[in-house]
């Protein structure tokens, strides 16, 4: 019997080492879980703040795009009438900016008789904005213009920055394709000889 009661009272002090150990090891828990929580804070904190300045970039950024996009449209619109000349066009009117709420917006549109030419301008020219225009800005334009609908549609593009592969590209699609010239002014870089495509 006394061997048993040892043995129940070295399990309660076991037990009781046991529950202390664990009260222990809970107040550290319970330390480093505010610890966690502090640096948490710190850390939303200094996030809040990275978000702030990466919105300020974006925001600055995004200005410099829409002056960019300016400059490019105002250079184009102001050399589309001489850039065609050579080729027989002769544009009676051009219009920028021809805008249907809240179902599109054309950069650049010059009349010329019985023709209209439809131009997309961007900072740098790339294959999907190119595609882009191709199958869904041109398509609409008669429906969204339809003052243009007796008119033959021609396309084109126009970009302070073509590289010489997305030009061609845009070129076998049927389309003018204009960049800045060396001397600062506007540019066509279509091949001699090239047949524009007509667009429904």
């Amino acid at each position: 019997m006394e061997k048993r009661l040892d043995r129940i009272e070295k399990s309660i002090e076991g037990l009781l080492r046991g529950i202390a150990e664990l009260r222990e090891s809970q107040k550290t828990t319970d330390k480093h879980i505010l610890e966690l929580k502090e640096s948490q804070k710190k850390t939303d904190e200094q996030l809040r703040l990275t978000i702030k300045k990466l919105d300020d970039v974006g925001r600055q950024l995004g200005d410099q795009g829409l002056v960019q996009g300016e400059v490019a449209e105002e250079l184009f619109y102001r050399n589309v009438g001489s850039l065609f000349k050579p080729m027989d066009f002769r544009f009676n009117r051009i219009r920028r900016n021809l805008k249907v709420k809240g179902s599109g917006e054309y950069d650049i549109v010059a009349e010329d008789g019985g023709r209209v030419l439809v131009l997309e301008i961007k900072n740098k020219l790339e294959k999907r904005l190119i595609d882009a225009f191709l199958t869904k800005k041109l398509p609409r334009f008669k429906v969204l213009m339809p003052q243009y609908r007796d008119l033959k549609v021609l396309g084109g593009v126009g970009a302070l920055v073509v590289k010489d592969d997305i030009g061609r590209y845009a070129e076998k699609a049927g389309l003018f394709v204009l960049t800045q010239a060396n001397d600062g002014g506007a540019a066509l870089l279509n091949k001699k000889g090239f047949k524009p495509k007509e667009f429904v």
